[in-house]
């Protein structure tokens, strides 16, 4: 955690510290060819149950859904700094597009701990033109 004085105040504040930042650039088109190729098999890859049942069914948004996702949980995985290597999976990384939020699980978690986090994060996640784009920051 990191005590801060903000420049309009003379008090201080308790505020915490960013451990890493990820950011990811997704196109829904490519996601979309995915769908159409892949369908359920590639949805079932990257979310477990209850985080797939949140997409949407109409083709169209749910391929931006999934996209936003992805954009998120790769950014999650910059974060941390390890990609989807040293044993973290896509489904250690569930991304909430309302509120919108990531959580860590499992591995993810762990290493997110070992670089002195506690494992949450604050979350960006929209739509640019035809760009998911998701923004990370792993928080102490």
């Amino acid at each position: 955690m990191l005590w801060f004085r903000e420049a309009t105040r003379s008090t201080w504040r308790y505020g915490a510290l960013v451990i890493g930042l990820g950011v990811d650039l997704v196109e829904v088109e490519r996601v979309e060819r995915a769908l159409l190729r892949w369908g359920r098999r590639i949805v079932d890859r990257l979310m477990d149950e209850g985080e797939a049942r949140t997409l949407p069914d109409d083709p169209g948004p749910r391929a931006t859904a999934l996209a936003l996702a992805i954009a998120g949980k790769e950014a999650a995985s910059k974060a941390i700094g390890t990609g989807w290597s040293q044993g973290v999976r896509w489904r250690d990384v569930v991304v909430d597009r309302d509120a919108p939020s990531v959580r860590l699980l499992g591995r993810a978690l762990a290493v997110a701990r070992t670089l002195g986090s506690s494992g949450r994060t604050r979350t960006r996640l929209e739509v640019r033109g035809r760009l998911a784009v998701g923004e990370v920051r792993l928080l102490s």
